[in-house]
């Protein structure tokens, strides 16, 4: 019991601690906060996805070949924004032709396990450093703080009651197979309370968001963060990881912490669209 409180007071400290530091930089920090804060996030989690997934003799060399592209992404971003799709095609052909010439010489060299390896160092670039991209057009939006504040506060709220509603009364398991511990009960007040938070948020400060917008945007990020997160165990089952990191006290790693965040961007990124 005092393990599972300990454990419980370390996930609340860093929730909080992490949540004004990072709503706060969302506010105040403009074009260069937002850019700022998705490279952090993306470097975090590449860091952890390559520690996960690549463990050849030269796994090192290409982790730093990751990381480094990881910064060329985000300063182009910063610096040339909109240029998505020129810097998806460019780390392409440089991270194919890096993995090309990087077994010259070697004899021996496993090209099979090379040739995976390149498959899921260019899966890790789209997954955690593309999609993450979508939080600087959200900001970059009429209202851009608003949406901003407002995915974080959906996600963040869905995922703290799905925890403590599913720990309290969940009985029937949503993905055993993936996540033991997640239950139906869990995911639907997670939800339920998403809803909750965007009509309060409406209220006391975002009344250009229409009701319609108030119970869709709400319903189909949480659920997209869900899947995101079932997703992200997958990736750990595969590897039989319990956790992707723990620089986080409590919540384990980046991506274990923003793993609903990235898949649920693109979807946040549409209904801005929509109901703009």
């Amino acid at each position: 019991m005092m393990n599972l409180s300990s454990e419980l007071s370390k996930r609340v400290i860093t929730g909080c601690i992490g949540a004004i530091a990072l709503v706060l930089l969302i506010i105040f920090g403009g074009w260069f906060g937002i850019c700022l804060l998705t490279a952090v996030l993306s470097l975090g989690m590449i860091v952890e996805f390559c520690q996960i997934s690549l463990d050849s003799r030269d796994f090192i060399e290409k982790r730093y070949v990751l990381l480094f592209m990881s910064v060329v992404i985000s300063i182009f971003n910063f610096l040339v924004p909109k240029s998505e799709y020129e810097l998806l095609i460019s780390s392409f052909l440089i991270l194919f032709s890096y993995f090309l010439f990087s077994v010259r010489g070697r004899e021996g060299s496993n090209f099979v396990r090379h040739f995976q390896e390149l498959k899921y160092s260019f899966f890790g670039i789209v997954y955690l450093v593309f999609i993450p991209l979508y939080l600087t057009r959200i900001h970059r939006l009429i209202f851009g703080v608003h949406w901003t504040v407002l995915f974080f506060l959906v996600v963040w709220s869905g995922d703290t009651l799905a925890y403590f509603i599913g720990k309290k009364w969940g009985k029937r398991k949503l993905y055993p197979e993936i996540s033991p511990k997640k239950t139906v009960e869990g995911a639907i007040g997670g939800l339920a309370s998403g809803v909750l938070v965007t009509i309060i948020y409406k209220l006391a400060f975002f009344n250009e968001l229409s009701w319609l917008g108030a119970l869709v945007i709400p319903t189909g990020v949480g659920a997209f963060a869900l899947v995101g997160d079932l997703c992200e165990s997958f990736l750990k089952r595969a590897y039989a990881k319990k956790d992707s990191g723990g620089i986080l006290p409590g919540h384990g790693g980046f991506l274990d912490r923003f793993d609903g965040v990235v898949f649920s961007l693109p979807v946040m990124y549409a209904f801005t669209q929509l109901f703009g």
